[in-house]
């Protein structure tokens, strides 16, 4: 719709199913049959799911995607501009696509420039860049189209927009600079991005600066959690901004496909730009030449520090509380996909209930993700499993707690079984077999429930003791998700305590409880995890400045010393020990299950680390 310089726009978010083209083609007429804009678009890969990996390589699955472009073209009776993303095979190279469509005509297709190949991200393995393309034109559906550097333009009513995919945006120098520049006054972004803690306001505040210095609207959506979580939540953001400010914004996790609509007006748009002077000089400018001018800046000793150091730099200081909605939002969403894709009779939730941390917050999160999707939580299947070292009051915090959220509570002791298994072996110290005999036993009874009730095991560990090796190798290291796996132990305390005063009130006391407790596996009698391995925060604010911020040995701790006032010594125990047993437990890391990417770090061997296991370092 379009009256006196006003365009309606829009920015679509559609319940795809990855893999499933013919599903997302429903779902994409769909929305063309709901949208009243004159300009509509879709995230990245909109027909065949960003996350389709290696079908990409799959001749049928590349035309059955080229057929669905035909099919929503012959049936829709949207009149406006629609942009979808599609993956392209030009003369044997795959392309990430997106597809400009008006009615039954395309009117042409944009390559996707800059291909993120690093942390979750693998673009490269499949798809070819168009930067600097030398293609014009190229053969589609029967036609030939403009193809590459595009702007599509109504020269009467001044209306010029440019398209542009993802990591586009992101890019130093963005295919919009360049089309800014050439007169483009409207920007569309088909994306799939990654959720984690603290990226949305990144992303927003990108949108929002690159309509300020381009002086123009731009449009951006993304594809949302319906793609594969088996490694990182995708955001389902819609952002329209203008000229830097903030238009309309959603971050939904809405089960159904949603739209965000907007009205832009294009004629206060040009008038801003016919008054600027630096755009006037830039107008048409494609490059600069660059000189690089030596610098130096010596240490110096005496340095000190403006503002104190945050001792849990993983937890926000800003939007606190918002960052948790969306923490908890990322986990239970994730843990959604899991059961979704999961056949009906294997897709009930088998966890092990310590009453520690750990395994209370993936319960939270599994009675949660069950409630959404209008399941009984009897579906959950929770189990503790008591041995020797089992105090009486982690047992009774554990029945309580399950208990009180109405899930299936199976006890099941252990200790004849560990006792007759260290028998069958022939041993009988109370050693580090003793403790993983123990998690071993316990990761047995809860794979072989999932097969008798028809479920899944959800795994309770966090990222600390990921990054720590804090775990049995095949024992509490296992399972067919890990839902704590993307946060570390400042986070999972922060969680339970955010829940004790929103979503579960009612359960605050035993949740409190847990709060208060010694963090301990109790797999021997009086066992403080932080007596052996240190406190968690130091852990965390190590395991940050490193993965996060790159720091080495030497810089974290003269770090820990300033945030922690620990002399040199102490310091240097904390971040020596932390590196011994990062390094040396990196061979339990290979082979841990899929979990959800929470914050900016992950050490999944198959999203954002990589490390041999046999790596030596002192």
């Amino acid at each position: 719709m379009y009256k006196q310089g006003f365009i309606k726009v829009a920015a679509a978010t559609p319940k795809i199913s990855v893999g499933d083209i013919e599903h997302n083609k429903k779902e994409i007429l769909n929305i063309l049959g709901k949208t009243k804009s004159s300009i509509i678009v879709f995230p990245e890969l909109t027909i065949t799911g960003y996350t389709s990996s290696d079908l990409f390589y799959q001749e049928s699955f590349i035309s059955e995607a080229k057929d669905a472009i035909q099919s929503i073209m012959d049936e829709t009776k949207y009149q406006g501009i629609f942009i979808i993303g599609a993956p392209l095979d030009l003369y044997g190279i795959l392309y990430n696509c997106a597809v400009i469509i008006k009615q039954k005509q395309i009117l042409g297709v944009i390559p996707k420039h800059y291909l993120p190949n690093y942390h979750e991200f693998y673009e490269k393995r499949w798809f070819h860049t168009g930067f600097k393309t030398k293609m014009k034109h190229i053969e589609l559906l029967g036609k030939e189209v403009p193809f590459g550097y595009l702007i599509f333009e109504d020269s009467d009513e001044k209306i010029r927009f440019g398209v542009e995919i993802c990591q586009d945006l992101w890019a130093a120098y963005s295919p919009s600079d360049d089309m800014s520049l050439a007169g483009a006054n409207l920007f569309f972004n088909l994306s799939a991005s990654t959720e984690r803690v603290g990226k949305p306001q990144v992303r927003k505040n990108l949108v929002l600066d690159h309509s300020r210095k381009q002086m123009a609207a731009y449009v951006y959506t993304s594809s949302g959690h319906f793609e594969s979580s088996s490694e990182v939540v995708y955001s389902g953001h819609k952002i329209i901004a203008n000229q830097g400010v903030l238009v309309s914004e959603v971050q939904s996790y809405d089960m159904e496909s949603s739209i965000l609509t907007a009205d832009i007006d294009i004629r206060a748009i040009n008038y801003q730009k016919r008054q600027d002077s630096t755009y006037r000089d830039m107008h048409m400018l494609i490059q600069n030449e660059y000189q690089f001018v030596p610098v130096r800046f010596e240490e110096t000793n005496s340095f000190t520090f403006e503002k104190p150091i945050d001792q849990k730099p993983f937890i926000p200081n800003e939007h606190l509380e918002e960052e948790m909605i969306l923490a908890n939002n990322l986990q239970t969403f994730g843990l959604i996909k899991k059961i979704e894709s999961l056949p009906e009779t294997s897709n009930k939730i088998v966890i092990g209930i310590s009453g520690g941390l750990d395994s209370a917050l993936a319960l939270l999160v599994s009675h949660q993700a069950m409630k959404k999707l209008g399941r009984d939580s009897k579906d959950i299947i929770a189990v503790t499993m008591p041995a020797d070292a089992t105090s009486k009051k982690s047992r009774s915090v554990a029945i309580e707690l399950m208990e009180g959220l109405g899930v299936t509570v199976l006890e099941i002791p252990i200790s004849k079984s560990v006792d007759l298994h260290l028998k069958s072996i022939q041993h009988d110290e109370k050693d580090v077999t003793y403790e993983n005999a123990q998690a071993r036993i316990r990761t047995l009874i809860l794979m072989d429930l999932a097969n008798k009730y028809g479920g899944f095991v959800l795994g309770t560990g966090d990222l600390s003791e990921i990054a720590l090796g804090w775990m049995t190798y095949n024992g509490d290291q296992m399972s067919m998700y890990a839902i704590n796996s993307g946060l570390p132990k400042t986070w999972v305390q922060l969680m339970i305590d955010y829940h004790a005063n929103h979503d579960y009130k009612d359960l605050k006391k035993v949740l409190q409880k847990i709060l208060d407790a010694p963090i301990t596996p109790e797999l021997l009698e009086n066992q403080d995890t932080e007596k052996s391995i240190g406190r968690y925060d130091v852990n965390d604010f190590i395991l940050y400045y490193h993965l996060e911020q790159g720091a080495d040995e030497k810089k974290i701790i003269w770090l820990v010393r300033h945030a922690f006032e620990m002399n040199q010594d102490e310091a240097r125990h904390y971040v020596n020990r932390f590196f011994k047993r990062f390094y040396s437990q990196q061979f339990k890391r290979q082979t841990l299950p899929e979990g959800p990417k929470i914050l900016g770090i992950s050490m999944s061997p198959r999203g954002q680390y990589r490390m041999p296991s046999d790596v030596k370092r002192k």
